[in-house]
């Protein structure tokens, strides 16, 4: 046996409009999270949610001003060399035509670190201020050879 509402006008339309909204949001929200959470774009929103939320670039600016970006670098170097050796496939990059290993891999971690320097200047800039209520800049007052 089956129900069946009748239609009692102006209240019946206004219900059934919310569903068709709710829907609509449900298919968005779907959508979206399709997207969200595959494999290559989950990990570049961690990547870029450390960089730009738990470091503390002010500190980390001056670091790399004193020589810490030849660390940095050799790191990188390293990435390139370990990751071609654990997977030494070729594929296309960008839509480009096949390149060797290690310039495939090359790109992609010159992309990861530009991302993570991106978040660092973003940061530094203030834009972040609000969401940072640890990060703090230097006063006179910290300086150890102030009297």
């Amino acid at each position: 046996m089956m129900v069946v509402m009748a239609e009692t006008g102006p209240l019946w339309n206004i219900v059934e409009a919310v569903g068709q909204i709710l829907l609509a949001i449900q298919q968005i929200v779907t959508a979206i999270g399709s997207v969200v959470f595959t494999s290559p774009v989950l990990p570049l929103l961690f990547w870029t949610g450390f960089w730009l939320f738990a470091v503390d670039w002010t500190r980390l600016r001056q670091i790399m001003l004193g020589g810490g970006w030849i660390g940095v670098l050799l790191i990188g170097v390293v990435m390139v060399i370990v990751w071609q050796q654990i997977s030494p496939s070729t594929r296309t990059v960008f839509g480009l035509t096949e390149l060797s290993g290690y310039i495939e891999k090359l790109v992609y971690v010159t992309a990861l670190l530009s991302l993570m320097f991106v978040c660092g200047a973003v940061q530094l800039t203030g834009c972040c201020s609000r969401c940072l209520p640890g990060v703090s800049t230097p006063t006179e007052s910290e300086d150890p050879g102030a009297v």
